[in-house]
C-alpha cells in the first residue's frame, strides 16, 4: 500500500521521516500522495521494484 501521514499523526510528520513505521507499506508525505491521487486512476497497477 502507498499512503500519507494519517491524520492523527501530523504534528509528528518530520519524526516519522526517521522512523520506519509502515510495516511494510510506502510512505510518502500528504502532498504527494495528494499529487499520486491525481495522476493514476483507480485500479492501476503499481509495480514496485527493490
Amino acid at each position: 500500500m502507498i499512503h500519507g501521514i494519517p491524520p492523527s499523526y501530523n504534528y509528528a510528520a518530520n519524526l516519522l521521516k526517521r522512523k520506519d513505521w509502515t510495516s511494510g507499506c510506502i510512505a510518502v508525505n500528504n502532498n504527494e500522495i495528494d499529487e499520486i491521487w491525481d495522476l493514476v486512476n483507480d485500479g492501476t497497477m503499481i509495480y514496485i521494484k527493490p
